[in-house]
């Protein structure tokens, strides 16, 4: 239970102060009013597992958001049309089970894609880090930043908005662990942080300009 109890308190310290929390990493020095200990950075396995946790919740949530709303509309339905009546019941189960299948389908494979996007991160932390300084510990800094990255997934439990805070959280973290932890510029994070999306244009360019020329 403690080791527990660590692992969570270094997962919201990571929302409370991520600025501080990062040049504790960096400076090895402890935090203000935490008494000398050093907050534990945590592993990836710790932090999708504790994201995990959320990611269900999230699905518990959206599943009983999306019963209410069936319940709701077929309440609502006229009993003087019993054939429209059908008709939306059918077609709202329908929908309710695709839906339910999409939310457990999310839960189950958010384990691999939380992986891949900070695998996906961390090379290109650790490949900007090799840039700054080939003597920097480019892989322990890029686990810390992309490892404490997926703190934001507690905000998409949130009903509604959680799907949009989450992302931008997302990248706040990554940008406050790369300005504290890497010791990028305020424009070099920037560049950083828009390095896969740059990527991903170019590849599609090329892509797009490969068709054209076959097609032609």
């Amino acid at each position: 239970m403690e080791k527990v109890a660590v692992i969570f308190e270094s997962y919201l310290t990571t929302l409370v102060h991520p600025f501080r929390l990062h040049e504790q990493f960096r400076s090895k020095i402890p935090m203000a009013g935490y008494e000398g200990e050093l907050i534990e950075p945590l592993s990836l396995a710790e932090a999708v597992g504790v994201s995990w946790i959320f990611a269900f919740l999230r699905g518990i949530c959206k599943i009983i958001i999306l019963n209410f709303f069936l319940q709701t509309i077929l309440s609502f339905q006229s009993d003087n049309f019993p054939i429209l009546q059908e008709l939306a019941k059918s077609s709202g189960i329908t929908t309710y089970y695709f839906l339910l299948f999409s939310a457990a389908l999310d839960v189950i494979f958010f384990p691999i894609g939380a992986i891949i996007m900070t695998e996906l991160w961390s090379w290109v932390i650790k490949t900007y880090a090799k840039f700054l300084n080939p003597e920097l510990p480019g892989e322990e800094i890029a686990a810390e930043i992309t490892n404490h990255a997926l703190a934001s997934n507690l905000f998409s439990v949130i009903p509604f908005l959680g799907d949009m805070i989450q992302p931008l959280l997302y990248y706040f973290l990554l940008y406050s662990g790369i300005r504290s932890n890497l010791g990028a510029s305020r424009s070099l994070a920037w560049v950083i942080l828009l390095t896969p999306t740059i990527i991903g244009l170019m590849a599609i360019s090329f892509m797009l300009f490969v068709i054209f020329y076959l097609v032609s």
